[in-house]
């Protein structure tokens, strides 16, 4: 009887057991699945105000002002070096001597050729005088021939004269000659009558016959006249015409040796004209600053032979420093004259110096790293200077720089970094937490975007805090969400 009393309190007490456990599982598994949700742990950030940029970065190379490297301007060799790496020189400071003993022998010739002319010209200066006494003298000659007519016209004028008076005198013996024949034709018609003696007939033929002698005297006297006249006149002419003779080959020879001399004189100019070239050649030998400046390379040594168009030596104005750089055509459009630029030597932690886009080439040219770019067959880059406001004194000229030129810069706005924005929907939006440690969209209105940040034009303030969603799980409007814990520095042991 005790032994089924006993028998009947265990199983009462193990029902009771189980029926308490298969309770308390009910109760848990009901609050388990009433329990609130654990809040999301996310990064909080603040909005602040600041400066945002919208930049572009490139590469280029360091140049000095006036940076230019110096060729050798003919065949030659390097006599002598005047200056050394680092030097300071002065605009005109001969820099280095170059030596070509073919031009100085081709000079020396030329030298002896002007030489040789001059004395040419003195012996056409002296044919020009010679000539012009001949000259001289035959006009002396002439004209003292001409002032020596006077006696001799004059003497042809009283010939002259004479001739007219004996044409007279000859005229007035034919009508002389003519009465008397004309009284000897009307006696002898009487004679034939019978009215006179023949003896008036005679005496009128004796007449006849002496006046036909006057009027022969009288022509013949013309006739001398004349001949003495002309033979007068062909002495003068004919001494005229031989003085002139005299002349002409005088004057022609003048002529001659004047030619002569102008020929030779501009011959003697083109001469003297290709030695002062080729001194000029001799003085470029002298190789010369271009500029005011320092020297920072030397390529050549006392006694090297040089090519027409060998690099000599790079000089450049250390009081300017420049950057060339390539923009790729997408960037080059846009990129403006005067933007800001930040130069910094590519590596950890460079110091930046500040310039400015001075030059941007409106041509695109082939882009020099276009042998590295296999897949991008004809690229082209567009050439662009960068001036620092103030020399560096510390970029070295020839070395690569990093070069970041702001395009656009918006000073005291409000800015956010890019990450803390979600642009997953139609409008871009920002998670932030409310009053109930729950998350909530934001829209915001983006305006300027950098690299790292973003200009917010509306939806956000200064002060506000926003939530950077995890990648898991994903963050949805009302989920709560706290600030994860910062990591506190680990104690020294």
């Amino acid at each position: 009887m005790t032994k089924r009393f006993k028998t009947g309190v265990k199983w009462l007490i193990w029902s009771a057991i189980i029926t308490l456990t298969g309770a308390g599982g009910i109760f848990a598994y009901g609050w388990y699945q009433n329990r609130p949700p654990e809040p999301i742990s996310v990064r909080i950030m603040q909005v602040k105000t600041g400066t945002i940029e919208d930049t572009i970065n490139e590469s280029g190379t360091v140049e000095l002002g006036d940076q230019q490297t110096l060729k050798s301007p003919s065949e030659s060799a390097v006599d002598k070096i005047l200056v050394a790496p680092g030097d300071r020189i002065e605009l005109g400071q001969p820099l280095i001597i170059l030596r070509n003993f073919q031009r100085e022998t081709i000079l020396a010739k030329q030298k002896l050729e002007i030489q040789k002319q001059k004395l040419t010209i003195e012996t056409n200066v002296q044919k020009i005088a010679e000539a012009s006494e001949k000259l001289k003298i035959a006009q002396q000659n002439l004209n003292e021939f001409i002032s020596k007519q006077n006696p001799q016209l004059l003497e042809i004028e009283k010939l002259e004269i004479n001739l007219a008076n004996n044409r007279k005198k000859s005229v007035e013996e034919a009508e002389k000659l003519a009465a008397e024949e004309r009284k000897l034709t009307e006696l002898q018609a009487l004679l034939q009558r019978g009215f006179i003696a023949g003896n008036e007939v005679r005496s009128q033929e004796d007449s006849v016959r002496n006046a036909r002698s006057i009027l022969r005297e009288a022509q013949f006297t013309v006739s001398t006249n004349i001949v003495e006249i002309q033979s007068l006149q062909l002495q003068r002419q004919q001494k005229k015409q031989e003085l002139e003779e005299q002349l002409a080959p005088a004057a022609s020879e003048l002529r001659q040796a004047e030619l002569e001399l102008s020929r030779n004189e501009r011959e003697l100019q083109r001469l003297e004209v290709e030695y002062k070239e080729k001194q000029q050649e001799i003085k470029n030998d002298i190789v010369a600053a271009p500029i005011t400046g320092k020297i920072l390379d030397i390529s050549v040594k006392n006694g090297d032979g040089v090519k027409l168009g060998d690099n000599l030596l790079t000089a450049g104005n250390p009081e300017e420093e420049l950057v060339k750089l390539q923009l790729s055509t997408l960037n080059a459009g846009r990129v403006k004259p005067n933007q800001l630029a930040r130069i910094s030597v590519i590596g950890p932690n460079p110091k930046q110096f500040l310039g400015r886009v001075e030059k941007l080439s409106l041509q695109a040219v082939p882009s020099e790293n276009q042998g590295n770019n296999r897949g991008q067959s004809g690229s082209a880059a567009v050439p662009a200077t960068v001036k620092l406001n103030n020399p560096s004194s510390t970029l070295i000229p020839g070395s690569q720089v990093n070069i970041e030129i702001v395009l656009k810069q918006r000073e005291n706005v409000v800015v956010l970094d890019t990450e803390a924005v979600v642009r997953s929907e139609s409008k871009p939006f920002v998670w932030v937490r409310d009053s109930q440690g729950k998350a909530q969209k934001r829209l915001v209105t983006i305006g300027l975007e950098g690299l790292t940040q973003v200009e917010i034009i509306s939806g956000l303030r200064s002060g506000d805090k926003v939530v950077i969603a995890p990648p898991e799980p994903p963050l949805k409007p009302g989920m709560p969400v706290e600030e994860e814990a910062k990591d506190k520095p680990k104690e020294e042991s």
